[in-house]
């Protein structure tokens, strides 16, 4: 029984735990408080990073795209014959191969008319692309309504010359809905949007989160902007080509527009979000907020017992699916074990045919233009091979500039012939990139590794024998 005595012992205890504990509380709050304002502070710089980041992205794309058709088109140029209206002339095979529900190329002679694969013609004497290429320059136009089968486009041409003189143009016309697509597909499309826009301010192709404006000013104006930004300093800034960031506020809530020109005419690209629904800050806002409540002894155990597991799966997930880091494509080792598995699987569940694939030339790559521009070749092959496969395929990098693809779950020879004449086709349209390739088939009760992969080497070589370039088949 406790009397008054034993009270007056045990009460300063008690009032100092209880001090304890609401100073922590208060400790608690405070950090919370200072945390919150520290995190205000840098939410913007935050955001900033990952939409340059995603903006940096979209421009890689279109100058990739724009790069890559040009050339192409420069390539199709010296070879093909001045249009003269005969219909014989060498490039209408061509022209008709490539009339696609997104592109379509065309031949123009030096008076303004373009032919079409369908034989189809149409005066471009007018257009101010067209009057750049009399001129001898290569050059991407403005978005042109209605100017691809009805629907908005872009044009990419370079001029045909012959003895120093103009003599037509090759054309090819893209379609501003693929620019769209690319657009749309991007991580911040849920949280904002991106558009592509002139420095007149023309918005030229935009994701499905613009409203539909004709310039990027129209879209702004009636937007509220603070701390000494306005939409005059960023028309100045657009004018003279250069890049921004601007932050504006619509309804009260934030919004952070970040652009840049992208070399390409006078197109700049655009990326915007809204602030509060930037959810990957958030998360990580929600994160060390749990971290600055949960601070006590068993939940930092629990903590630390969770990074372990996390980490623990994650090294397990890391062994099991290795990529090579330059092209992102299975390594050996990874290889060896996902395909030694899927040889002992049963009808359509198996492997059916082994490709074994090396770059022509590559020494003379690396020799010439260095090894940077070698491990480019390297990247582009490997997004190259991603794109005419399946993603249950296996693509490996052998080593060096050797690749081996494993197909999975078809059947017939004729099939992995034409998965490798459309590989070999997509290194030629690139222009840097000349292959050959060996295919040899897996027979139904097949599993040794080794001698499959022994067999499609044997099937390269002799590819390499009759010329490179092309593929050969060994049984």
């Amino acid at each position: 029984m406790i009397n008054h005595r034993d009270g007056n012992h045990y009460l300063p205890k008690i009032m100092g735990m209880f001090g304890l504990v609401v100073s922590i509380i208060a400790g608690i709050l405070a950090m919370n408080l200072y945390y919150f304002r520290e995190v205000e502070k840098s939410l913007v710089d935050q955001t900033y990073r990952d939409i340059k980041l995603e903006n940096d992205k979209i421009l890689s794309y279109l100058q990739n795209l724009t790069e890559s058709k040009l050339e192409w088109l420069e390539l199709f140029a010296s070879f093909s014959d001045p249009p003269d209206g005969s219909g014989n002339e060498s490039w209408w095979e061509l022209v008709a191969e490539n009339e696609k529900e997104t592109s379509r190329l065309g031949v123009a002679d030096d008076k303004g008319t373009i032919y079409y694969g369908n034989h189809e013609t149409a005066d471009i004497s007018g257009r101010a692309y067209y009057q750049k290429v009399l001129k001898g320059e290569k050059n991407v136009s403005r978005l042109l309504p209605g100017g691809f089968e009805g629907q908005d486009g872009i044009v990419l041409a370079v001029p045909i010359i012959r003895d120093s003189k103009v003599k037509g143009a090759a054309c090819l016309e893209y379609s501003a809905a693929e620019i769209e697509k690319y657009l749309d597909d991007s991580p911040l499309s849920r949280y904002g949007a991106n558009f592509i826009f002139t420095q007149e301010g023309q918005i030229m192709v935009s994701s499905s989160g613009i409203d539909q404006k004709d310039t990027v000013f129209e879209l702004l104006k009636d937007m509220e902007f603070r701390d000494g930004q306005s939409l005059e300093q960023m028309r100045e800034v657009v004018k003279s080509g250069q890049a921004g960031f601007l932050i504006y506020y619509e309804n009260n809530k934030k919004r952070l527009l970040l652009f840049q020109p992208t070399g390409i005419e006078d197109w700049m690209t655009a990326s915007l979000v809204e602030a509060e629904r930037y959810e990957s800050m958030l998360n990580r806002i929600r994160g060390l907020t749990l971290g600055f409540i949960t601070s006590s002894t068993l939940m930092l155990v629990c903590a630390i017992l969770l990074i372990l597991g996390i980490l623990h799966y994650r090294k397990k997930e890391e062994k099991r699916a290795q990529k090579d880091y330059l092209t992102g494509v299975y390594t050996r080792e990874t290889a060896r074990k996902l395909v030694s598995q899927g040889l002992k699987g049963v009808g359509n569940k198996r492997f059916y045919a082994c490709m074994f694939l090396d770059i022509d030339d590559f020494k003379k790559i690396n020799d010439t233009f260095g090894h940077h521009k070698g491990d480019l070749v390297l990247v582009e092959v490997g997004q190259i091979l991603n794109a005419c496969t399946r993603q249950e395929d296996v693509i490996v990098r052998f080593g060096g500039d050797e690749f081996c693809i494993w197909l999975f779950g078809m059947r017939g020879r004729k099939q992995p012939e034409a998965i490798a004449a459309r590989i070999l086709n997509a290194f030629n349209i690139s222009g840097n990139i000349h292959a050959s390739i060996g295919i040899t088939l897996v027979g139904e009760n097949e599993n040794d590794y080794d001698a499959i992969l022994k067999r499609a080497d044997e099937a390269l070589y002799q590819a390499k024998r009759k010329g490179k370039n092309q593929y050969a088949v060994k049984r």
